[in-house]
């Protein structure tokens, strides 16, 4: 789908921002207890990146807390979410996320796909989300941000992003 308009199959807007955290104004998929989002319904350039981004969106939907060393299926650290997700499909993330920066190849902003991976902090990566829709230069992600605002989606950008991030990554696979 290069060059494609993705989005996730619900609008992320107005969804909690660095400069706007307000998470509880970030719409969430209904996804109930049980219920997953369902792989086909993302429009990602492959299937185990579409599975990746399903597995984040239903762990973002079941309303989990941030937890330290989290690594699901309810409760997350930002590295435990991304591992997870790409767990479910079929490839294996070490859940730290300056290890995860390792297992990715670095890709240019405007080259960024649902199931990517983005980095803050360089040098010692210590946060990582995952890319779940592109909509022109919007990038949507979910993360597992901290306690305070807990595991959501967000839109990329603002003055927090702007500081810290530090690039994006495509998961190699194997």
């Amino acid at each position: 789908m290069a060059g494609a308009a993705v989005t996730a199959a619900w609008d992320p807007v107005p969804c909690a921002t660095a400069t706007s955290p307000d998470a509880a104004k970030c719409p969430r998929p209904d996804v109930g207890g049980a219920a997953a989002v369902d792989p086909a319904t993302i429009p990602a350039p492959d299937t185990q990146a579409a599975a990746a981004v399903a597995a984040a969106l239903t762990a973002v939907g079941k309303g989990g807390r941030y937890v330290a060393e989290g690594n699901g299926p309810v409760d997350f650290d930002c590295s435990g979410l991304t591992s997870y997700a790409w767990r479910q499909a079929g490839v294996s993330l070490v859940d730290y996320s300056y290890t995860q920066r390792s297992q990715t190849r670095d890709i240019p902003r405007s080259f960024v796909h649902p199931g990517d991976l983005v980095f803050w902090f360089g040098g010692s990566e210590h946060h990582v989300a995952i890319v779940t829709a592109v909509n022109g230069t919007q990038i949507t992600i979910a993360e597992a941000a901290n306690p305070d605002a807990g595991i959501r989606t967000r839109l990329l950008g603002g003055s927090w992003d702007d500081a810290y991030l530090t690039g994006f990554g495509r998961v190699t696979r194997t």
